[in-house]
């Protein structure tokens, strides 16, 4: 999950992030919300003599900066550039999502090249979309009532012998230790490394990548400068590694990362796809939708010093998917290992992944015929949804989309909201332990989904499909947490 920043008026943490928070004498009252108490060590009030006035702990986000990765196939020196076309969707979300009204001014819409190219209108909910700039990155920026609750996604999809794949990426804020699986061995097999930096300095970026047996080279550390982007041909360090694993730390800031996997063999196209980041190493991670079939593949990185065991269980809608197969992994210290994944009916499944040590994880199915062109879509694990995820849902020709739910470790409720036609249509949703559910997104511009209720931990991931023939396009992106509101700490006047 991406890590982000609350600035003051009067007290300013020097620590790097993607949302900051603004609260003035006068506007405290109105935004903030749901008081805490924040255990200090040093009462401020008691040494200025200045009563202590009663202060929450949460108000609404105030400031957004997040990134989408813009044209992938573009921007590195020495190397053709590739034109993939497709648009950006930026979305805010309703009103009820907030647990306040946000009030006063308020400017929201996304950037390319230091220029406006879409701004939100001041209603909620609403939309706005742009082409894709043949190259840079695309930001989403919101300010003051219209940051609480915006999100973007970028989509393209191809179908040309060279080229094949439905690709869909969020916008997304900045993180500082990032892990992303994708990309393979063999001579059709292209990795890039897409680094982008939505704050206003530069930041260096030390890149691992981790193979079968450990790291492959020593970190390179890369420079990405302010709100651009640093791309890298991944070849160039691991083009004979059959299973790379992206170590991204980020120092002086954070930073958003982005992988994108092309294959091609001979002269058939087996796909594209652009990944983001998993959830942080844990001993449970979640893919809370990936589609399977017959030709899926579980990769699992263990970056610590010890070796992982891991087991490995699906869940369907009815609960747990009953298998003979194998479904127990080792993989070496520091180093990448690869589960074939059971065969299953065709259907969007959670994948739980437990290890007697922390691993991060992520899913590869591919679709097509096994010798003829199709597709690859990598799915990673998520964070469970705290509070309120969303994505836009950019209305590319022939695709379609679910939305997929899970629940584990107990029950969940939680509320889905579609914007179709600039209308909220609302409907709740409860899941069991260990099952999941299925929302249909026909005609959504945008998705919402507000955790209300539950012991369990709820994720969700979009499941987008182009076409309906066997070698159709398949994308999936794990639904993240949006802000909607950001932690508020007191301050007071010194003597």
């Amino acid at each position: 999950m991406s890590r982000m920043t609350t600035r003051l008026a009067t007290l300013r943490p020097a620590v790097p992030g993607a949302v900051r928070v603004v609260v003035g004498a006068g506007a405290a009252a109105a935004l903030v919300w749901g008081a805490t108490t924040v255990p200090l060590g040093l009462d401020l009030a008691a040494a200025s003599g200045v009563r202590q006035a009663p202060v929450a702990g949460t108000s609404l986000a105030t400031s957004i900066d997040a990134m989408c990765p813009g044209t992938e196939l573009s921007g590195i020196p020495g190397v053709p550039d590739v034109a993939v076309g497709g648009t950006v969707l930026a979305a805010s979300g309703p009103a009820d999502l907030l647990p306040v009204p946000a009030t006063g001014r308020g400017a929201a819409g996304l950037r390319a090249g230091g220029k406006a190219i879409g701004a939100l209108p001041a209603r909620r909910p609403a939309t706005v979309a742009a082409p894709l700039p043949a190259t840079g990155p695309v930001a989403l920026t919101a300010q003051g009532s219209l940051a609480p609750a915006v999100t973007a996604t970028q989509e393209w999809v191809r179908t040309a012998p060279d080229l094949r794949g439905l690709v869909t990426a969020p916008c997304r804020t900045a993180g500082s230790d990032l892990w992303l699986l994708g990309g393979g061995d063999g001579p059709g097999r292209q990795e890039r490394l897409v680094l982008l930096n939505p704050g206003g300095n530069p930041v260096t970026a030390d890149v691992t990548v981790h193979g079968a047996a450990g790291p492959v080279a020593p970190a390179r550390t890369e420079t990405v400068p302010p709100g651009g982007r640093t791309t890298l041909l991944l070849d160039a360090v691991a083009g004979a590694e059959k299973s790379p694993a992206v170590h991204v730390v980020a120092d002086g800031g954070g930073l958003q990362a982005t992988l994108t996997d092309t294959w091609v063999v001979g002269s058939t196209a087996l796909g594209a796809d652009t990944t983001v980041p998993t959830a942080d190493p844990s001993t449970v991670q979640v893919v809370p939708a990936a589609f399977l079939g017959a030709r899926s593949t579980l990769r699992v990185v263990a970056p610590g010093d010890e070796e992982a065991v891991a087991s490995v269980t699906l869940l369907g809608k009815g609960g747990t998917v009953a298998t003979t197969a194998d479904t127990v992994l080792t993989v070496p210290a520091g180093g990448v290992g690869e589960l074939v994944l059971p065969a299953v009916t065709p259907d969007t499944y959670a994948v739980v992944v437990r290890s007697d040590v922390p691993v991060a994880v992520s899913v590869l199915t591919r679709t097509g015929a096994a010798k003829g062109p199709g597709d690859i879509a990598w799915s990673p694990s998520s964070d469970p949804l705290p509070e309120v995820a969303g994505m836009a849902l950019p209305a590319t020709p022939t695709v379609t989309r679910s939305l997929r739910l899970v629940s584990t470790g107990g029950a969940s409720s939680a509320t889905v909201t579609l914007v179709v036609d600039g209308e909220e249509r609302t409907r709740s949703v409860d899941l069991l332990s260990e099952r999941g559910a299925a929302v249909d997104l026909a005609g959504a511009s945008a998705v919402w989904v507000r955790r209300t209720s539950g012991s369990g931990a709820l994720r969700a991931g979009v499941v987008s499909v182009a076409g309906t023939d066997v070698a159709r396009g398949l994308s999936v992106v794990p639904l993240a947490p949006v802000a909607v509101t950001s932690p508020v700490s007191r301050a007071f006047p010194l003597p």
